[in-house]
């Protein structure tokens, strides 16, 4: 692992710390990278960026780039969730009377690109170790898949970024200029298009990977994005139609541990085989859960609830829809038949049968599922013929169906959508994506996307200040005071 650690010294935007290093500290090329090992040890190395960080979560930015702030991103900078941490840094973000000084900010655009240039390195790198060409592939593919993705999470939250697609070996490598948003988008393109067409069908090292399928998963919702409707719809078609990761008859099985990695879910960071520091580390969704249940041995332990619901989400839900029982929690019974009751927080993440104290969990964290999908296909289906056709309709429906179901019965609720013009269509889309995917990494992205970020946060918190720019995060100043070719998105 030590070596690992040394192959991520020179790291983007981490200029305080690497120029703190001595130079020729630096990983010589000439040492590493000669080996089929040193290639696999490489490629894994690149998810631990994605999990604990390999600073450990204990450092300043607590852990990777899905273990403390993702979901902060996407769900708190919406209508969905406010934070009840007592920080500046989490509260200013909730109200968006955020700055460039944000210190969340920093550390997220920080782990994009420490793991933008772990990638990095597998990618100049493995190309050219002797050993089988279809498994070198492999890798770099996995490299290549997890490259656009952090790339899809920078263009999206800040706009231009810097474009950096080889390894980093001086300053002059890593402190570049923005490059423009159709460019970084042409490259996550380039990324997962070679990708799709060298991940191995035999060669797999183990759950939580990239594959054929998820880069054309992650490519429709990249189309999408671009505006490219058609690319978006042919790209997530292949995914519906190959039935290889169809819906769970029920909604609560997504998220049972034995489910990991299986069903719809298409791509989850995985921390069930992600053993750091002697404990399970996905802190994420235990926090979500409401705190103080833990009494003699029974309830949710290490949980904090510092994401809760608003009350505008809650109450957008059916009472009878299956998405709002497991979503929430309300209540909880000890064995002694004493029950509580409480405000709404996040439980749709916690397995109450495998993981009863909910500490320190097993769970992963999803990125990519089939309903997601679906609803992508329909979307882009509306966009393309300026209303929905009947494979909209049937994308839709599909999910609402599922919702309807109980975990017993098919209830008589969220009928089948018919008759709906463009817009119409379009609202109920931005709805149903809201109810099938509360705290997976969407809801703010979809308010941006679709030009209701003012208003649907405005009208769900009150506190709430956001303003049209607020489609974008500020540069993290504290980079631009490091590498004067960043500007920064107006008016921050």
């Amino acid at each position: 692992m030590n070596r690992l650690i040394i192959i991520s010294i020179l790291l983007v935007f981490q200029a305080c710390n690497f120029l703190d290093e001595d130079p020729e500290s630096v990983i010589n090329s000439s040492t590493y990278y000669k080996t089929e090992s040193d290639a696999v040890a490489a490629t894994n190395a690149i998810y631990d960026y994605l999990t604990v960080g390999t600073e450990g979560i204990f450092s300043r930015g607590f852990g990777g780039i899905f273990f403390n702030d993702y979901w902060v991103f996407k769900d708190i900078l919406s209508d969905n969730c406010t934070e009840t941490i007592v920080s500046q840094e989490y509260r200013t973000l909730n109200d968006f009377g955020f700055t460039a000084e944000n210190e969340r900010i920093e550390l997220y655009w920080q782990k994009l690109y420490k793991t933008i240039s772990a990638a990095n390195v597998v990618i100049d790198r493995v190309p050219g170790i002797a050993m089988d060409p279809a498994k070198r592939d492999h890798l770099v593919a996995e490299a290549r898949f997890i490259r656009a993705m952090m790339y899809f999470e920078g263009v999206r939250l800040f706009g231009d970024v810097p474009l950096i697609l080889h390894e980093a070996v001086n300053l002059e490598d890593a402190f570049v200029a923005r490059t423009p948003v159709p460019d970084v988008y042409n490259a996550i393109v380039e990324d997962l298009e070679w990708a799709r067409t060298h991940f191995s069908t035999t060669y797999r090292v183990g759950q939580g990977r990239g594959t054929a399928m998820a880069s054309r998963a992650l490519l429709s919702k990249v189309y999408l994005e671009m505006g490219e409707y058609q690319q978006a719809a042919d790209q997530a078609a292949a995914v519906v139609e190959s039935n290889a990761h169809p819906l769970f008859s029920d909604f609560e099985d997504i998220f049972q541990l034995e489910n990991a990695n299986s069903g719809e879910i298409i791509f989850a960071v995985n921390y069930s085989g992600t053993l750091s520091q002697g404990f399970k580390p996905n802190q994420y969704h235990v926090r979500l859960l409401p705190p103080n249940l833990h009494v003699n041995g029974e309830g949710p332990k290490n949980a904090f609830g510092w994401e809760v619901p608003t009350d505008d989400l809650f109450n957008s839900f059916d009472p009878q829809d299956r998405r709002r029982s497991v979503t929430f929690i309300t209540s909880f019974t000890y064995s002694n038949n004493n029950t509580v009751t409480f405000r709404p927080y996040i439980g749709k993440f916690w397995d109450r049968d495998d993981e009863p104290l909910g500490n320190n969990t097993d769970a992963d964290v999803i990125y990519l599922r089939t309903a997601d999908i679906m609803l992508v296909y329909a979307e882009a289906l509306n966009e393309i013929n300026n209303g929905p056709n009947a494979i909209a309709y049937d994308m839709i429906n599909k999910v609402r169906k599922r919702a309807r179901f109980n975990g017993v019965t098919e209830l008589p609720i969220l009928p089948d959508l018919s008759g709906l013009n463009y817009q119409a269509f379009k609202d109920a889309i931005l709805q149903e994506r809201r109810w099938e995917l509360v705290m997976e990494g969407s809801r703010y992205h979809d308010l941006v996307r679709m030009g209701k970020l003012v208003e649907k946060v405005s009208a769900a918190k009150p506190t709430a200040t956001p303003q049209a720019f607020h489609v974008l995060l500020p540069i993290p100043q504290r980079e631009r005071n490091l590498n004067p070719s960043l500007t920064q998105n107006n008016p921050y």
